[in-house]
C-alpha cells in the first residue's frame, strides 16, 4: 500500500486525507499543534458553492451564519460605498469548528492524524523520500505540504526541484487579527456592518471592522505588507475606533499577528514525491488573503490526480496543478495584478476612481471574491464623470485591467502536460508579468 505523508492539519490537508484514506491509501497527517490549537478560533468567509465542489456537503450548521455585504471606505476618504448585492453567497465558517469537523471524517475513513509533533522533509540524492519525525527517517511515496506560507518543508526542498522556497516580502501580509467587545447602547446601520478600509490611513494593506449584530464580538483586521509595526498597528487601531464607535479597546480573543500569502499561486507546486497545499502554495485570493475555499478544493483535486495517475512522480502531479489552475489559479493571477497596483497606487489616485464612479464597490467585490474587473475603455471614460481631467488615470487603469486579463490568460496556457522546457518558458513569461 502506498504511503503517503501530509504536513500540516490545515482545512486543505485534511481534505486531502480524506479522500486518499477513502480510496485505500495510508495516510498519516502530521501537525505541530493540539487538534484543539490547530488553525484559528475565528470566523472566515467562504463561498456555499465551495463544499459543493469539495464533495462533502454543508457542515453542520451551527458552524456558520450568513456573511453580510462590504462596505469599501476609500483611501483619505469619508466616503462609504457599500457593495449592496441581491445577496450575498458567502457564509461566515469557524475555521476550527470546520476543521474539527473534517478530521473526524478523514478519521472515520481511516485517516491518521499525529498532533503535537514536528516533521522534517527526508531528502536523499536530490530525492523527496520521506519525513523525520522524532529522529527516525520514514518513508513516504508523497509528501503533501500544507504547512503554510513559511514553510520548512518547501524551504527543505532541493534546488533541483525548480521551486521557488520563498515568498517575497511584498506577497505577504502581516496581519492583526483580533476580536472586541461591543460599545453598549451603539448600532450600527445594516449597510455599514462590514467595513473594508483599502489603503487605510495611505498604508500599503487594508484594514476592516466586522460588527454583525448577531455575533457577540466586533471582528478586526489590520493587514499590511511586509511588516505591521507597534507603533503603527496602535495608530491604526485608534483610527478604527474612531471611525466605529461600536468597537472598544476590551480585548476578548485573538490579537496576534500573523503571515498570509497575498498573491499568484506558486509556478510550480510538484516535484517527483512532494505536492504542496493551501498556503504552501500560496493559494489564497490575493485582494483579501482568504485561502480556505482554494486550499480544500486543492486537496480534493490532488487526491483524485494521485488516485486516477497511480503515480506520484512530477509528470504525474503535474494535472493537479494543471487542474488547480484552470479552476481558480489563473483568474488569482490577474487578481494578482490589480492587488499590486492598488498597493503602490497613489492613494488620492484610488480615491478619485471611487469618487468619480469609475470604480463601484462592485468592482471590488469581485477582486475579494477572486474574481477579475472587466472594464473597456469607452466603459471606464463613460462612468468617469471627470474624465476629462483624468485621463491619463483612466488609460494607466485601462492598461492594468488588460494586464489582469493578460496574466490570466497566460496563466490559462499552463503546459497540459510536464515537459521542461515548456514549463520553464511558461513560467518565464508568467514571472515577466509581476516584474
Amino acid at each position: 500500500m502506498i504511503k503517503i505523508a501530509v504536513v500540516g492539519a490545515g482545512v486543505g490537508g485534511v481534505v486531502c486525507a480524506f479522500y486518499l484514506a477513502r480510496n485505500g491509501y495510508d495516510v498519516t497527517v502530521y501537525e505541530r499543534c493540539s487538534l484543539d490549537d490547530v488553525t484559528y478560533s475565528w470566523h472566515d468567509d467562504i463561498a456555499v458553492e465551495s463544499f459543493k465542489d469539495i464533495g462533502l456537503g454543508m457542515p453542520p450548521e451551527n458552524l456558520y451564519y450568513p456573511k453580510r455585504n462590504w462596505t469599501f471606505v476609500p483611501p483619505l476618504s469619508t466616503m462609504h460605498v457599500y457593495a449592496g448585492l441581491p445577496q450575498p453567497t458567502d457564509v461566515s465558517i469557524s475555521r476550527r469548528g470546520l476543521l474539527h469537523w473534517l478530521v473526524a471524517q478523514a478519521q472515520a475513513e481511516g485517516a491518521r492524524f499525529v498532533f503535537e509533533t514536528e516533521a522534517s522533509l527526508w531528502v536523499e540524492d536530490d530525492l523527496v523520500v520521506g519525513l523525520t519525525v522524532d529522529d527516525q527517517n520514514i518513508p513516504y511515496a508523497l509528501v503533501v505540504d500544507n504547512a503554510g506560507v513559511d514553510s520548512a518543508i518547501r524551504r527543505a526542498l532541493p534546488p533541483s526541484c525548480g521551486i521557488r522556497r520563498e515568498a517575497y516580502r511584498d506577497e505577504v501580509f502581516c496581519a492583526y487579527r483580533a476580536f472586541y467587545s461591543r460599545r453598549e447602547g451603539v448600532s450600527v446601520a445594516d449597510n455599514e456592518t462590514n467595513r473594508v478600509y483599502l489603503l487605510h490611513e495611505g498604508g500599503k494593506g487594508i484594514s476592516w471592522c466586522i460588527a454583525d449584530p448577531t455575533q457577540p464580538t466586533v471582528d478586526v483586521l489590520i493587514g499590511r505588507l511586509g511588516d505591521l509595526g507597534e507603533d503603527a498597528l496602535a495608530t491604526l487601531l485608534a483610527k478604527l475606533r474612531e471611525d466605529n464607535p461600536i468597537l472598544t479597546d476590551e480585548l476578548t480573543s485573538g490579537g496576534a499577528v500573523y503571515r498570509i500569502p497575498v498573491r499568484h499561486p506558486a509556478w510550480r507546486m510538484v516535484a517527483d514525491g512532494y505536492a504542496s497545499l493551501g498556503d504552501s502554495a500560496f493559494m489564497t485570493i490575493p485582494m483579501l488573503g482568504s485561502g480556505m475555499a482554494a486550499g480544500m478544493v486543492a486537496g480534493r483535486i490532488l487526491a483524485e490526480t494521485v488516485v486516477d495517475r497511480q503515480s506520484v512522480s512530477k509528470e504525474a502531479l503535474w494535472h493537479y496543478q494543471v487542474a488547480y489552475y484552470d479552476y481558480c489559479g489563473a483568474e488569482h493571477c490577474g487578481v494578482d495584478v490589480m492587488k499590486r497596483w492598488l498597493l503602490s497606487a497613489d492613494p488620492a489616485d484610488v480615491r478619485w476612481l471611487f469618487e468619480s464612479g469609475v470604480l463601484s464597490a462592485d468592482n471590488i467585490n469581485a477582486g475579494a471574491a477572486g474574481e477579475n474587473i472587466k472594464l473597456r475603455f469607452g466603459e471606464l471614460v463613460q462612468k468617469g464623470v471627470k474624465g476629462r481631467k483624468r485621463l491619463g488615470l483612466l488609460l494607466k487603469l485601462s492598461g492594468l485591467l488588460g494586464d489582469c486579463a493578460k496574466a490570466v490568460r497566460l496563466a490559462r496556457r499552463i503546459p497540459r502536460v510536464y515537459d521542461p522546457a515548456e514549463v520553464e518558458a511558461w513560467q518565464a513569461k508568467m514571472e515577466a508579468l509581476y516584474q
